[in-house]
């Protein structure tokens, strides 16, 4: 059984809000090397082209060696290089959170692809960041030290060139907002 996700961008008005896709299958070991091959091969190392063919649909599984002859299971499509969809036929918007929502979705994982900088950003499912990885360098990954501080002070982090900056926060306040789904 896999590790359900969502895999997209944060909204550049409002970072705390993100567009994202589900993907049926997306542990950190597995994913974020598919990510990095798509960005290589399929996008040629462009990160907005990574982010929009991620943002066409919803996921099975996302993987660089998909062709167009790639066997799939009834109702999905192989999108060759990118992965197999959930949507064979016109797919659904893509899904537009908060942040701070993201418990709501059930998902285990959310990846954010950053395109200024071509990084993804992996947090768990509650939308704690836990690490940035960068596409081009897959030796190269930075850990959250604000993971492993105490559960009970809510942390924020800054990333700053050269590093991270890890300074407590108020705690968050949860709105009354849910997940919905946008065009």
């Amino acid at each position: 059984m896999g590790a359900s996700c969502y895999v997209g961008v944060s909204a550049p008005a409002g970072p705390a809000i993100v567009r994202a896709r589900y993907v049926h299958d997306g542990c950190p070991s597995s994913l974020i090397p598919q990510l990095r091959g798509i960005w290589a091969t399929a996008t040629r190392c462009d990160t907005n082209a990574l982010i929009e063919a991620v943002l066409a649909h919803d996921w099975a599984y996302l993987r660089s060696d998909i062709t167009p002859d790639t066997q799939s299971l009834p109702g999905q499509h192989p999108i060759p290089g990118v992965g197999m969809t959930v949507d064979a036929t016109d797919p659904e918007p893509a899904t537009v959170f908060p942040l701070h929502r993201a418990v709501d979705l059930g998902a285990s994982w959310i990846y954010l692809i950053n395109p200024t900088d071509s990084t993804i950003t992996a947090h768990s499912g509650d939308g704690e960041p836990l690490g940035i990885h960068r596409l081009n360098d897959p030796a190269k990954r930075e850990e959250n030290p604000a993971r492993r501080l105490h559960a009970a002070h809510l942390l924020s982090w800054h990333a700053a060139p050269g590093g991270h900056t890890v300074t407590r926060a108020h705690p968050r306040h949860h709105l009354a907002m849910g997940c919905r789904r946008t065009g």
